[in-house]
């Protein structure tokens, strides 16, 4: 072999050796995911998390870095939003912190930016991701698009399945974070606290009140609980069982949580009656099938009411609301 195909043959071989190193570190910079073998939830979770802003603002977290506790919140975000989505565009998000209950305001921020309260303290981040999976499920809900009865008050007639669908979004990121953490988690310091964000989850599912009585249906609970629930939106317990029985169909298909972003519809929406409530929302679902599935759960299917639904729907005198927090 002369010397001039020396030269062309070596030329070959580094070509190809470069090749060969690029592919190697392009595929080395994607982890294979056992929850998303293909590869296109990566991609995905990357234009989620761009749809949202969140500023964490400096106050009295106990001993919790506020940079921290944004990698913390930017996972939820990432988590939820990489299968809800948003309805209306990028969202900003301030979060500080406060005494009390965690909420939403309705009021927003001086720059448009929604407002969301947290108790959560210290470096006990299976709080923060619950307090806030809850909170951002309000706004992703439309929780602010309702009208008001009177007083500047919000008709909270159905506010009980929110509270219920964002109790559900907290067990979900708990659970989900559980699995993302225990490979990826946001700095290596926090490798091996994925556990405690099921363990977290799996001592609030095993409290007694979040499962039916022996031999009773969701159907059946609803038809007599449907009276409170309307009447006070804020009985942790009951909406904490709804919670419980909604969270099965999101863990088989977390695609649902698109439906959420569809809720209260219109500003009329919340003050129907219950069945009315979920028409409205299933009319407005591009993909209906949660709806169809929620409906079919509390004894709607096909527009059916219960006999409590019937008797709501008799005009009576303007009722007084109750004042409980926003967004809650």
């Amino acid at each position: 072999m002369n010397a001039l195909s020396w030269v062309v043959r070596a030329c070959r071989l580094a070509l190809f050796m470069l090749s060969a190193s690029v592919s190697m570190h392009a595929g080395a910079a994607t982890k294979f995911d056992a929850m998303d073998p293909l590869g296109t939830l990566r991609k995905d979770q990357v234009s989620k998390k761009q749809a949202i802003t969140i500023d964490v603002a400096p106050g009295d977290w106990g001993n919790a870095d506020v940079r921290d506790i944004k990698r913390v919140l930017d996972s939820v975000a990432a988590e939820l939003l990489t299968h809800a989505g948003t309805s209306s565009g990028a969202l900003s998000i301030r979060v500080i912190p406060r005494r009390g209950s965690p909420k939403v305001l309705y009021e927003r921020g001086v720059e448009g930016q929604y407002v969301i309260q947290l108790t959560a303290r210290d470096e006990r981040w299976f709080q923060y991701v619950f307090q806030f999976s809850h909170e951002l499920c309000h706004v992703l809900s439309n929780f602010d698009h309702k009208e008001t009865i009177g007083d500047g008050k919000v008709d909270e007639s159905n506010q009980w399945f929110e509270e219920a669908l964002c109790e559900t979004a907290s067990l979900f990121t708990l659970r989900r974070l559980a699995v993302v953490w225990e490979t990826n988690p946001p700095t290596r310091n926090w490798t091996g606290y994925a556990p405690l964000f099921s363990a977290y989850a799996l001592r609030l599912m095993s409290e007694s009140h979040r499962h039916l009585p022996a031999g009773q249906s969701l159907r059946d609970w609803y038809a007599q609980n449907q009276s409170a629930l309307s009447d006070n939106p804020y009985l942790r317990e009951k909406n904490e069982l709804v919670a419980a029985n909604l969270l099965p169909l999101f863990e088989a298909h977390p695609e649902l949580w698109q439906s959420i972003t569809y809720l209260n519809p219109t500003k009329t929406s919340a003050s129907k009656p219950f069945a009315q409530y979920m028409a409205d929302w299933q009319a407005a679902s591009l993909d209906k099938t949660l709806a169809d599935q929620v409906l079919e759960l509390f004894g709607l299917a096909d527009g059916g009411e219960s006999r409590g639904e019937k008797l709501a729907a008799i005009p009576l005198a303007p009722r007084t609301s109750m004042n409980g927090p926003a967004g809650d």
